[in-house]
Formats: structure tokens, C-alpha cells, sequence
């Protein structure tokens, strides 16, 4: 029976599109509402200068919020998807037929990491446009970083399961080319009777 194996570059892809599928809806104003009627605490700690949930992807401004601020969520997004891309290739790079557990672990910390990398910008964005103090500019990205990753925690396990699903399919195992010549050449070794070793003698004459 061949072994289940995982398909490293579905993998990848898998992690990579429900990462960007996480932003879209993330940049949805149903998803935000139902998100922020769940988690009512979130815009006080908006309000003290705490990036809310993960950043989305929008193509125009919500409410009232300007250009400049939409632009920079779409690009935070964008960072969290980026992270998540690169952590997943360098795990299918170095364990290409983990199993689903693993792909699940590597995929949700994908998603803390991204969070925390795009809570940086995000920090650094809100003290850029708020015109924050010296102090502003360090607790800020700090503050973004440390919810960033909180919230990679609570929502990153839609990009684990993505990943841990995809893979378990059955494929042949493949084989170095060597493998096949190598019992054959341990063989020409083994002593035959003699009568079998005139025969093979009077064989490789002819």
C-alpha cells in the first residue's frame, strides 16, 4: 500500500489562499460588525490606539475613514498575507510530507507571525497619521505587534485547517534511480554453486 503523502506545493497554495480569503472577508463591513458585536471591547481599545482584529482588505474607504488609512490596512494586509506565504514555503521546503498536525501548526503560527509583522506597520501607520510623540512611535508598533498576534491566535486556525486538509491524497512513492541497480549489483556477489557458475560464465561468452 503506497503512503499518504501530502502535496507540498498544494500546501502552500492552500495556506496562501485562505490567508487572502482571512483579509477579504476581514475588509467585509458584515464581517467586521459580527466581529465587533462578538468582541465589543475592541473599539476601546481603538479608541487608546490598538489596531482592531487583523487588517482587511478593502477597495474603498469604511465610514468615516479617510484614503490614507484604507490604503495603509490594505497594505498591512497585505504584509499578513506575504508572512504567511513565506513561513509556509519554508516549512513545505523543509518538511514537505509533514503531516496534518504539522501543517496545521505551521500554518496557524504563519498567521500569529503575519499578524504581529502587519500590527508593526499598523502601529507605525496610526503614530505617523496621529502625529504621535517619540514615546508614540515605539508603543504603538508594539501594541499592534503584541494584538496582531492575539488575534492570529483566535482567527489563524482557518489557515491551519486549510492547510491541514489539502494533501491526504495517495501517491506513489517515488524512488532514487540508484535504488533499482543497487540489489542487482549485490547480487553479482553472491557465490553460485559451481555448476551455475560455469552457466553464467558460459552465458556472458555468448
Amino acid at each position: 500500500m503506497t503512503p499518504r503523502l501530502d502535496r507540498p506545493r498544494s500546501v502552500l497554495l492552500a495556506g496562501l489562499a485562505a490567508a487572502l480569503l482571512l483579509v477579504l472577508a476581514l475588509g467585509t463591513g458584515t464581517v467586521w460588525l459580527r466581529l465587533t458585536d462578538a468582541f465589543p471591547s475592541v473599539l476601546r481599545d481603538a479608541a487608546l490606539g490598538v489596531p482592531p482584529f487583523l487588517p482587511g482588505l478593502r477597495p474603498d474607504p469604511r465610514g468615516d475613514s479617510t484614503w490614507a488609512f484604507t490604503l495603509s490596512e490594505d497594505f498591512a494586509a497585505l504584509l499578513l498575507v506575504g508572512s504567511v506565504a513565506l513561513r509556509l514555503r519554508r516549512h513545505v521546503v523543509r518538511h514537505p510530507y509533514a503531516g496534518a498536525l504539522r501543517r496545521l501548526g505551521a500554518a496557524w503560527s504563519a498567521v500569529v507571525l503575519g499578524g504581529a509583522v502587519a500590527g508593526v506597520f499598523r502601529g507605525l501607520a496610526l503614530a505617523r497619521m496621529t502625529g504621535a510623540a517619540p514615546l508614540g512611535w515605539t508603543v504603538h508598533p508594539l501594541a499592534g505587534a503584541v494584538a496582531g498576534a492575539v488575534w492570529g491566535v483566535l482567527l489563524g486556525w482557518t489557515v491551519g485547517l486549510a492547510a491541514a486538509l489539502v494533501g491526504n491524497r495517495r501517491l506513489r512513492q517515488l524512488r532514487p534511480s540508484g535504488t533499482a541497480a543497487a540489489p542487482a549489483a549485490r547480487l553479482s556477489h553472491v557465490p553460485l554453486p559451481h555448476g551455475e557458475n560455469h552457466r553464467a560464465a558460459g552465458m556472458a561468452r555468448h
